[in-house]
């Protein structure tokens, strides 16, 4: 039997799955005057430095800061500390890590929320409606199936089409037109990915959505999200000015087109989930052409509300105010001709 000094248990605090906004301090003990330690992401080699312990041995903190932009370009990585010492032991640990920018609490296991969650704060069911397009991430590579339910109480099993993702993380669409039975209603569908479930109502009215938003979330993969309230702009123009001879000539107009959306009625578990999208630093507005949805100009929120209280008979409401993110606000929409708002899903005009 190996005397215990020498099985290589040098370095404490990584467990085997862990969320990166959680990442542990790291302690690598028993090094002796001082150990060379290299910390590699993936296939990439990003610190090696000789380290001195302290009274407690060699502690890297704040390792989140270093893994985690790796963990969002790829949603999961592996990362592997490993430590040359001086007294000729040699330490080395690998943890596979998650993205989250959420604090999942200690309670979560990482392990089973990579086994059991589609990538989403969603706690409930999600309403959509016909025409919209539904987006659903997980880890792994494992198929998904939906259930669709019918007015007359008739199911029917359709696979998920899977349009990305790579070796670590899967994305499916799950819009409802693929769920559509001739002289029948869609009325729900259920999305089960292994022991992963997210159930979807779909609403009798295709309401009007005015701005759709596709916004990167907490874990780093895109959701949307349809607004049926009121939908406003507000150009601002701020002029400079001068006189050249006989004439005041405008030298630099700077035009700022600030729009408020209102999500219109959610459910007490939709407005939760919004938040995700208030806090998120990656959205797009997005544009209904041609029966499709897709992606437009990047924009910032640059003011929101989104107060709710626990009143279960309330149907909260956010709303938010937003900006284009590039400089210039004189957006031309050549396919949305007489329209004010150009990421509407009716053909009317205003």
């Amino acid at each position: 039997m190996a005397h215990q000094e020498d099985i290589p248990i040098g370095i404490g605090g990584l467990p085997e799955v862990v969320f990166s906004s959680q990442f542990p301090d790291v302690l690598i003990e028993n090094v002796g005057e001082n150990a060379v330690v290299t910390v590699t992401i993936g296939d990439e080699q990003v610190l090696q430095e000789t380290l001195y312990p302290s009274s407690m041995g060699i502690v890297l903190e704040d390792m989140q800061s270093l893994v985690e932009p790796y963990a969002r370009q790829r949603l999961t990585v592996p990362v592997t500390v490993s430590a040359s010492c001086q007294n000729g032991k040699s330490y080395e640990a690998t943890v596979r890590v998650l993205y989250s920018a959420a604090d999942m609490g200690d309670d979560v296991n990482a392990q089973e929320f990579y086994d059991g969650h589609f990538l989403s704060s969603l706690m409930g069911p999600k309403v959509t409606a016909i025409g919209r397009l539904e987006k659903l991430s997980y880890y792994g590579t494992g198929t998904a199936s939906v259930t669709a339910v019918y007015d007359d109480g008739s199911t029917q099993e359709f696979p998920a089409v899977a349009t990305g993702g790579n070796t670590d993380y899967t994305r499916i669409d799950v819009s409802p037109d693929q769920y559509v039975a001739e002289g029948k209603t869609l009325m729900e569908y259920h999305v089960v990915a292994g022991s992963r479930r997210q159930d979807f109502i779909v609403a009798p009215e295709r309401l009007d959505c005015a701005p759709i938003l596709c916004f990167v979330n907490s874990w780093g993969v895109e959701e949307l999200l349809y607004c049926t309230g009121l939908h406003e702009v507000s150009p601002e123009y701020k002029r400079s000015q001068t006189r050249l001879g006989r004439y005041k000539r405008t030298y630099r107009l700077e035009e700022t087109r600030h729009f408020k959306a209102d999500t219109g009625p959610l459910t007490q578990a939709m407005a939760d989930w919004v938040d995700e999208v208030l806090r998120s630093d990656e959205i797009r507005v997005c544009n209904f052409y041609h029966g499709k949805v897709q992606p437009g100009k990047e924009v910032v929120i640059t003011d929101s509300k989104s107060d709710r209280t626990n009143d279960d008979a309330e149907l909260p409401r956010i709303t938010f105010t937003y900006e284009y993110a590039q400089r210039n606000h004189n957006v031309l929409q050549l396919y949305r001709e007489g329209r004010i708002f150009d990421n509407t899903f009716d053909d009317t005009f205003n």
